[in-house]
């Protein structure tokens, strides 16, 4: 597995070492500062978006369901973006600007630790979409399989209710709500959530953890029990360990965040089409992958990492 192990240089892939970024003093900043001011700013941003959400009278809304109208829609689509937007776009911003802002010029600034100055290239791209997609049928057995494992009534309860919600919000009656849905179901969290947990959390344990697997698994657990829907957990940890490994691998901030809009705008625009009858899969409902499938998800996942490192020479 050495391909696994051996990501490019810093200079191939545009965003430097951890410890590069952080300046003459190796500690600095401290890891538990940065997680610490990252929860704190996430708070922070959404108690905002709580204030905001009383002013609008958002609270006395109804939770959307399947049968919902299109204003209703429309109004759930504004609050899940302006909450997505502060909680982690803003947040996430905010605390890598504060710790790696370049003031005196003397080292590299955030630009650099997150890695977004560079466009990765078309290759790398193709790749990281197509570790993505081949990803698929994995993703689906591991739902197949969490879906087995008993969950207590009161998150049971409250995984219908998400679930309800997702099926109203996916209801597009037209190409307006269709866009709409990509920019806050696939663009926001592509760019929001890959600046909290790989720019932030995932950085910052590399910096800790010797092992950058364990680093990897531990960044990858936290991005999914953040969602708060445990039915998926072991899917959405896979998807969160392979974006994770994306942006260790190519160092580019932006490979992570268009696999991660790619995943999320295969879903929206699988329904879309599916409502339309231009395809004939409905992704609202459970898919049975059987094992085979899976295992041959597994290896295509291991030839994509095999070309990744054939890329590289």
């Amino acid at each position: 597995m050495n391909e696994l192990d051996n990501p490019v240089p810093a200079e191939n892939g545009g965003m430097a070492e951890p410890e590069a970024l952080a300046s003459p003093k190796k500690d600095w900043p401290q890891v538990r500062v940065v997680l610490i001011a990252q929860f704190a700013l996430f708070v922070l941003c959404i108690s905002v978006y709580q204030v905001i959400g009383m002013l609008a009278g958002w609270a006395d809304n109804p939770a959307l369901t399947a049968e919902a109208t299109s204003a209703e829609r429309w109004n759930t689509r504004l609050q899940l973006g302006l909450g997505h937007l502060l909680g982690f776009g803003v947040a996430g911003f905010l605390t890598v600007w504060l710790f790696y802002r370049n003031n005196s010029g003397k080292r590299p600034g955030w630009q650099d630790y997150l890695g977004v100055r560079r466009l990765p290239g078309l290759q790398t791209v193709f790749l990281a979409i197509m570790m993505m997609a081949v990803s698929l049928p994995l993703v689906l057995f591991l739902l197949n399989i969490n879906q087995m494992i008993p969950l207590p009534d009161f998150l049971k309860s409250a995984e219908d209710q998400a679930e309800e919600a997702i099926k109203g919000l996916l209801i597009m009656d037209n190409s307006a709500e269709l866009l709409a849905n990509l920019f806050i179901i696939a663009l926001l969290p592509a760019i929001g959530e890959e600046l909290v947990f790989r720019g932030v959390v995932q950085q910052q344990l590399m910096r800790r953890i010797a092992n950058p697997w364990v680093a990897l698994l531990v960044s990858a657990a936290v991005f999914s029990f953040v969602h708060f829907q445990f039915e998926g957990f072991l899917s959405r940890m896979l998807l969160g360990l392979i974006l994770g490994w994306l942006y260790w691998r190519t160092r580019n901030f932006w490979v992570p965040a268009i696999a991660h809009f790619f995943n999320n705008g295969l879903q929206v625009a699988g329904q879309y089409f599916y409502s339309k009858d231009i395809s004939t899969i409905d992704l609202e409902q459970d898919i049975q992958v059987p094992w085979f499938a899976a295992l041959l998800s597994t290896i295509l996942i291991l030839v994509t990492v095999r070309l990744f490192r054939e890329s590289d020479k």
